[in-house]
């Protein structure tokens, strides 16, 4: 197993951050355009879904653990059917570190042992684009998933 960690500081509050990272309207601006869906309690799945394509479930695994506002750890899978296999564990850590600031962390425990640049890329993306998003607001400082 291979682990990698990105986080950074986030000008938000966790309620807003956890409000992102769960709410699919959000997602879609800033997770690789794919929308969530799931129940948020352990063993709910989570799916991540395309706004249209060939494969609308893009990625698809199963809540781990939750701690609303604070940690989220989800699985996902490789494949399909009886043929799928989990892939990875992902572990959202949200920590107020002052008034309106946030570290947030984003953990991959990966099966593959061998490198990966692109997937690791792909994780540092997702979590720079939420800090855009929840550091883009309307001049009037509401918070909303925008268009």
């Amino acid at each position: 197993m291979r682990t990698s960690t990105c986080s950074l500081y986030i000008a938000a509050d966790p309620a807003r951050v956890w409000r992102a990272i769960t709410e699919p309207a959000f997602t879609r601006r800033f997770y690789l355009g794919l929308a969530v869906e799931s129940q948020w309690t352990p063993g709910a799945p989570i799916v991540y879904r395309a706004a249209a394509g060939p494969v609308p479930d893009v990625l698809h695994g199963d809540i781990v653990h939750v701690e609303e506002g604070r940690l989220l750890v989800h699985n996902l899978y490789t494949g399909i059917g009886v043929e799928q296999e989990v892939h990875c564990w992902l572990t959202w850590e949200i920590t107020a570190t002052e008034p309106g600031l946030c570290r947030v962390a984003l953990t991959c425990d990966d099966v593959d042992r061998d490198p990966d640049p692109e997937r690791d890329e792909a994780w540092s993306r997702i979590l720079s684009g939420l800090k855009t998003v929840l550091e883009s607001v309307l001049e009037d400082g509401r918070f909303t998933p925008g268009p």
